[in-house]
């Protein structure tokens, strides 16, 4: 398709003065507050996450929004995911196909999965710094790549908002159409929605009740298409059964210690190809890796590391179950953005958090602090954190030590919640 027709074809309000219907749903997600806080502010603002989160529906919603105050025409939207084209070709032809100036004039850009444009970051650098009328919005779902293009040609440049699955708070008023307003009058619905909220937070299949269709929506309109089209178009050399293999093997042992020698050697296949594997998954949002922290010396080892997948909900793209401890312990490290544990002589702490200190986070499926003694001694630090499925919290003194007893699925209602401030004086 012509880039003409292309355009045209993305861009209908140019005629019609509105976004198509289907394009803008009536239900916004909390981070559509936080785009709009940055929409007039002269950075790029730069949307990131997984596959089928809702960005394009973000930008959409934001279009509409801006054309109560804007002309169409001075609203620009391109998606790169089917055809790529150079930024100043398209900016070119919009002001052949309008006749706006986009030298002069005020105008919004949003580019849609930019991160499949080679060397993206130093052309929007250029174009932001010599064109300071134009607001560009850029989108992506990769994650290595977009945030280390950002910080390499956009510092001091831009805005970076990641999208996540849907929260818990979210899923419910989107499935009920009610508001929740206030935590502790909806925490009983909330708390017997919580499971089948963890098997479906994605916007499109909120509804869906058909646990295969499920599973499918996961595997091919996320995993699938991470691995068989966004992986090999931005590598050579991929191997995508490889990459299946790896999804597979850690996707169903959440948490594994990752020996690099020996899983290599299990696969038949050269360290270095599985290096090369492991840092496609990570880039993709496919995985995440959690470091073991030495406390003593505060810093973190790169032996030992553990494996997750980068979201618990992506396990049931692959398996209809999952052993309960190790499902709470994924939907945990997803929450919390997981960057550290500890494990030292036997011992072993979930999660590690860095919150203006050291804060260690256990995830059971009850609140029974039975075993944490030993690890409270083990350590010595006076703050923890234990997450449970249970439905209340409280904070308990154990020797001298504060333990925030939290129901997982009240850290799952809003993703700003940190549990590390929910810590009250005994």
């Amino acid at each position: 398709m012509r880039l003409d027709e292309n355009l045209m074809l993305q861009n209908e309000w140019w005629l019609t003065e509105k976004v198509k219907e289907h394009l803008v749903p009536s239900f916004r997600r909390d981070a559509f507050d936080q785009l709009k806080k940055i929409a007039d502010a002269r950075q790029v603002a730069i949307v990131t996450g997984l596959r089928r989160v809702g960005k394009t529906t973000l930008f959409y919603q934001l279009i509409q929004d801006l054309l109560q105050r804007m002309k169409p025409k001075q609203i620009l939207y391109f998606s790169f995911d089917e055809k790529i084209e150079d930024l100043k070709k398209i900016l070119d032809e919009y002001q052949r196909i309008t006749g706006v100036e986009w030298k002069r004039e005020k105008i919004h850009v949003f580019l849609d999965e930019i991160h499949k444009l080679e060397g993206w970051g130093s052309k929007l650098k250029l174009l932001y710094d010599a064109f300071p009328n134009i607001k560009f919005f850029a989108s992506g779902s990769s994650s290595v790549e977009l945030e280390r293009e950002a910080y390499s040609n956009l510092v001091g440049r831009h805005f970076l908002l990641k999208v996540d699955p849907l929260t818990l708070k979210e899923f419910f008023e989107l499935k009920s159409g009610k508001r929740v307003d206030n935590f502790e009058i909806w925490r009983d619905e909330l708390f017997l929605t919580f499971p089948e909220y963890l098997k479906k937070p994605f916007p499109e299949i909120v509804r869906e009740t058909d646990e295969r269709r499920i599973m499918e929506y996961l595997r091919e309109n996320v995993i699938g298409k991470i691995i068989y089209r966004d992986l090999p178009k931005k590598f050579k050399n991929v191997n995508e059964d490889l990459l299946l293999g790896l999804i597979e093997i850690f996707y169903q042992n959440p948490g594994m210690i990752l020996n690099l020698d020996n899983l290599a050697k299990d696969l038949h296949i050269a360290k270095k190809t599985l290096q090369s594997h492991l840092f496609y998954l990570n880039f993709s949002y496919l995985v995440r890796t959690v470091k073991n922290f030495r406390i003593s010396l505060l810093i973190a080892s790169r032996k030992l590391q553990k494996i997750y997948p980068y979201h618990w909900s992506l396990i049931f793209g692959l398996y209809r179950e999952i052993e309960k401890g190790k499902l709470l312990e994924c939907v945990a490290s997803s929450l919390l953005d997981a960057r550290f544990y500890w494990r030292e002589k036997g011992k072993e702490v979930d999660f590690i958090l860095r919150d203006g200190g050291v804060i260690p986070v256990e995830v059971k499926t009850t609140a029974d602090i039975g075993g944490l003694a030993k690890l409270v001694k083990a350590l010595g630090l006076n703050r923890w954190i234990l997450l449970h499925e249970g439905k209340r919290g409280e904070t308990i003194k154990l020797d001298e030590a504060q333990v925030n007893l939290m129901p997982i699925f009240e850290l799952a209602f809003r993703k700003d919640l940190n549990p590390a401030e929910e810590i009250s004086p005994v």
